[in-house]
């Protein structure tokens, strides 16, 4: 009776302890999410880039064309304007020319850069922004501060979506830029234009108008 009972408990231990296999048919998203908690399939990229602007967060990428057929120099500045007139000049970039280094096993290589990747932030206290540059895995950063006179004044980025080098030449790609007081109208006033490089006039209006701006760009020389 003894040894039965000892049988009937080492296959309940077996039964316990064994386990099944079985092919996961479940999607990748509902493997990392058990419960769908996050509706990934109902969330688009749009979606993502909204909601880190709400936190406060922009990224912007900026392609580089005509691809780069040989090595240059090449410097990103940072321009600070007040009412219109340039304070200060700073070299913000990660590296010094059009190339970046990379590894294939052991061996070191070279290529041309095809892009420049920036991701701001606002921070806590909104007096300033954080602005991050990155070149194929170079990066640098930089604080900008905010010179805010009044109450509902705020600052916005506008981009420049054609931003194609021409040598020895400042190639505009980033307005950080502080809205305006319309006094007709008793409002603050922005740029409504989201591309600057598609509407002159707007470009215009904001650099004229903006008391308080940044503007990020390139230029590529020998």
């Amino acid at each position: 009776m003894k040894s039965v009972l000892l049988g009937i408990c080492v296959l309940l231990s077996i039964g316990a302890y064994s386990q099944d296999f079985k092919k996961d048919p479940r999607s990748e998203n509902l493997k990392e999410d058990n419960y769908d908690a996050y509706q990934v399939s109902q969330i688009s990229k749009t979606d993502l880039l909204k909601a880190l602007e709400i936190a406060g967060v922009r990224i912007f990428n900026c392609p580089i064309a005509p691809k780069f057929d040989q090595t240059y120099k090449l410097v990103i500045n940072l321009d600070e304007y007040v009412n219109g007139k340039k304070i200060s000049t700073k070299n913000i970039s990660p590296n010094q020319h059009n190339t970046y280094s990379f590894y294939e096993g052991e061996k070191l290589y070279f290529d041309y850069i095809n892009e420049l990747k920036f991701i701001a932030k606002d921070t806590e206290s909104d007096s300033t922004a954080f602005l991050n540059v990155e070149v194929h895995g170079n990066t640098t950063g930089i604080n900008l501060k905010k010179n805010k006179e009044r109450k509902y004044q705020y600052y916005q980025w506008r981009r420049f979506y054609k931003a194609d080098w021409v040598l020895d030449k400042e190639i505009p790609v980033l307005v950080f830029a502080s809205s305006w007081y319309d006094k007709k109208n008793s409002i603050e006033r922005f740029c409504g234009t989201v591309d600057l490089s598609r509407d002159k006039n707007a470009t215009d209006e904001l650099l004229k108008n903006s008391p308080h701006y940044f503007i990020i760009s390139y230029k590529t020389f020998r």
